[in-house]
């Protein structure tokens, strides 16, 4: 199949616009897989960083409750008996307090420090109210790292040490015990201060659970993402959870000094690639405005271009096809409209041409056809005065009055060239006394003529059918050694004429068949048949380019020529 221009175009378009379309896509989804890519990376070494600071500053409080244990002040207090009277005891005790008070202003976090002996009960502590050994479970509380503690005092961070500072534990010997804690208030307000401008800071979970975060308002949202984080024996990562039709980036990092607990943020996706998603639905909307201008360019291409192109091409194959009245017409004023008035210009010009040559063909095909007639009319005259002659001289009175009569009537019909058409009936008049004269001369043939009443008027050119009768006459009848019949019948077929001539001479053999139609309809051989060519042309010439003639060997053994033409239009202006 033939492409033309206009789907050309189109095409070209159209795979620009998929190809950009596939290209943006790709773009945008290695984009926005690279921009998650790296959030999840700058995201989890933030927090990361962030839980190392926890740890160093849990790391650093316990490094201080490390040289309480093993403070030499701590552990005279322990044995109080070794101290020369209450002075030096108050002075011991006042020592250890300032320690505890200068611990507790030096760390971020304002832990609180609190010694508690076992002999009497004595507790020396920062801020934070004291506390008695007994009240200690110290096999639930001794443990190596940080613990989280919910009691009457609030929510906390604790940290213990027992004296002696030893790796077996024995809860018999222990003379004294540090701890360190630090308000789960204090640690929130680092969390806050550590978001930054971020909306969304970071919070604590454990594995059983517990959720610490300064929005408390989020505190239901936030309880439902450890369950989804799966954290396992992981030390850090992220996860993506959907929860509630949004996307969450969930970045948390396992703290080292506080046991199953992690430090988490969370981001939502969608705030991240809300500019990239914005830039897509723009594209996107671009896309669309490109595609519906596309298409509003490619109809103004079909109805400027593409269809008046057609009508330059319809117009055309209809000339040559042979249909020069065509006019083609073009409501715009533009390139086309010009070819449009030049196409219609030459259509006019090849129609005017082509009827002035066919006129000129018609009058030399006249002109051929008078001379004919007129070389034909002396000899034919001769005999027939010949025939007078003979039959005066045999005192044949009837033969030459018929003779005479039927002569001056053929010949005062003949001579009437001043119109190209007569009627059927004046034609069929004149062949009727051309066969009455031959006839007469050689008295072996007969002739009949049928026609129907209402072919009668119809107009038909002049010498229609007197060469076909005098064609059967020297090719049919001529010939024979019996009687000749030559018949002339006349019928409507629908909205056809059909007018044939038969006689009963020897025929056409089958073979000289289609060589004798070529000479006729063609003219592919000028002394062949020329006189049937003739009438074969200004039959077509003058009565329509669907007139017809046929040849075949008819009904009586001879030839018979039918000749068929239209005859609707004529039918219709006369009413019949």
């Amino acid at each position: 199949m033939k492409l033309t221009i206009f789907t050309k175009i189109v095409l070209v378009i159209c795979l620009l616009l998929v190809s950009t379309l596939l290209l943006y896509s790709l773009t945008n989804r290695s984009s926005v897989r690279l921009i998650k890519q790296e959030i999840q990376r700058v995201k989890l070494n933030e927090l990361t960083f962030l839980a190392g600071d926890i740890d160093n500053n849990l790391s650093k409080i316990s490094s201080f409750s490390d040289f309480l244990v093993l403070d030499k002040d701590v552990r005279l207090l322990a044995t109080p008996s070794f101290l020369e009277g209450d002075f030096e005891l108050n002075k011991l005790k006042l020592r250890v307090s300032d320690k505890l008070n200068l611990l507790h202003a030096l760390n971020n976090w304002n832990a609180e420090f609190t010694v508690i002996y076992a002999d009497d009960g004595a507790a020396f502590s920062s801020p934070s109210s004291a506390s008695k050994l007994s009240d200690l479970d110290l096999e639930a509380h001794f443990r190596p790292f940080w613990q989280y503690e919910a009691n009457g005092d609030g929510v906390s961070m604790t940290y213990y040490l027992a004296h002696p500072y030893t790796f077996r534990f024995d809860p018999e010997e222990v003379s004294y015990v540090v701890k360190a804690r630090i308000d789960i208030k204090n640690v929130l307000d680092y969390l806050d201060r550590a978001k930054g401008t971020n909306e969304n800071g970071p919070f604590l979970f454990s594995s059983a659970g517990d959720v610490l975060a300064s929005d408390t308002a989020k505190l239901p949202f936030l309880r439902e993402l450890p369950p989804r984080l799966e954290v396992g024996d992981q030390g850090s990562g992220n996860r993506l959870i959907k929860l509630d039709g949004e996307q969450y980036l969930v970045n948390f990092s396992a703290l080292g000094n506080f046991k199953d607990w992690y430090v988490a943020d969370y981001t939502p996706i969608d705030e991240v690639l809300n500019p990239i998603y914005a830039n897509q639905r723009l594209y996107y909307f671009s896309s669309v405005f490109l595609l519906l201008f596309s298409i509003l360019l490619a109809l103004l291409l079909y109805r400027d271009v593409q269809i008046p192109i057609r009508k330059l091409i319809w117009g055309v194959k209809k000339i040559t096809s042979g249909h020069y009245t065509i006019t083609l017409r073009q409501e715009s004023n533009d390139e086309f409209a010009y070819l449009f008035d030049r196409f219609n210009e030459m259509s006019r010009e090849i129609k005017e041409l082509i009827e002035k040559v066919y006129m000129e063909q018609i009058r030399s095909k006249e002109a051929k056809l008078r001379q004919l007639h007129s070389q034909i009319q002396p000899h034919f005259l001769y005999n027939s005065l010949a025939f007078i002659k003979s039959m005066a001289e045999l005192d044949e009175k009837q033969a030459v009055i018929d003779m005479s009569m039927s002569l001056s009537r053929y010949f005062r019909q003949s001579i009437k060239f001043e119109n190209t058409f007569t009627t059927l009936r004046e034609e069929l008049e004149l062949v009727r006394l051309y066969l009455t004269i031959q006839s007469l001369q050689m008295d072996r043939f007969v002739f009949s003529v049928d026609v129907e009443e209402r072919l009668l008027d119809l107009q038909v050119p002049r010498l229609l059918l007197q060469p076909l009768a005098e064609n059967a006459i020297l090719h049919g009848i001529e010939p024979l050694r019996k009687v000749g019949d030559i018949r002339i019948s006349g019928h409507v077929d629908g909205d056809y004429c059909e007018v044939s001539v038969s006689d009963n001479g020897s025929g056409i053999e089958p073979g000289r068949l289609a060589p004798l139609r070529n000479a006729i309809y063609y003219g592919a051989d000028e002394n062949t048949a020329w006189a049937l060519h003739n009438v074969y042309e200004r039959l077509n010439a003058l009565l329509g380019p669907d007139a017809e003639m046929e040849l075949g060997n008819g009904e009586l053994g001879g030839l018979k020529v039918t000749l068929r033409w239209n005859i609707a239009a004529e039918r219709e202006g006369t009413g019949a």
